[in-house]
């Protein structure tokens, strides 16, 4: 069985549901992972449109990888209960959302921003009733993984490896609204 058959096959022993799981369920050790969505009807309104590739059922929005600081230390905490500013996932579906970008006093040019408060909370209770986790530890190139996950499942929220043509000026988009000051 070739990496990536078998990171699919752990996604779906491995699955973590935020709505209802401990996040001490995840281990905390270097790997992939893979996020989708419960109800399509439940994304923003701009996404209604996108093409999705399905995994387990569910339409998959966003694939990752965990590095050194592990799964649940880096991904479930920055993902599920941080800002923005520290993830990726978290930028565009708060923009999706419509959510205004608030940036420290010495970077009102920079990309780096959150959501004020109010907006980072209530995207953090939105994708914990709405999200699932897949994750597969134990591999090695973690970022060659990654890279052929994207490349399998054409997830619309990973902007910088999707070289794919389907959903191109979907990615565009969010890239310019991600972007936009």
């Amino acid at each position: 069985m070739d990496k990536i058959e078998c990171c699919i096959s752990e996604f779906k022993i491995n699955i973590f549901d935020p709505s209802k799981d401990k996040a001490e369920l995840i281990p905390d050790d270097k790997g992939v992972y893979l996020i989708s969505v419960k109800n399509i009807s439940q994304l923003p309104e701009q996404m209604r449109d996108v093409f999705f590739n399905r995994f387990n059922e569910r339409e998959v929005l966003y694939v990752g990888l965990s590095g050194g600081r592990g799964l649940r230390k880096r991904d479930y905490r920055n993902h599920f209960n941080g800002t923005a500013r520290n993830s990726t996932l978290r930028k565009s579906l708060g923009v999706l959302f419509g959510y205004e970008k608030v940036h420290s006093r010495n970077e009102s040019k920079s990309i780096k921003y959150r959501f004020d408060n109010d907006s980072e909370q209530e995207l953090s209770r939105w994708m914990k009733a709405n999200l699932m986790m897949h994750y597969c530890t134990g591999l090695e190139n973690v970022e060659l993984i990654e890279s052929m996950l994207i490349q399998a499942f054409n997830p619309p929220l990973n902007l910088a490896k999707n070289k794919n043509e389907t959903n191109k000026k979907f990615r565009q988009y969010l890239s310019k609204l991600r972007c936009s000051i």
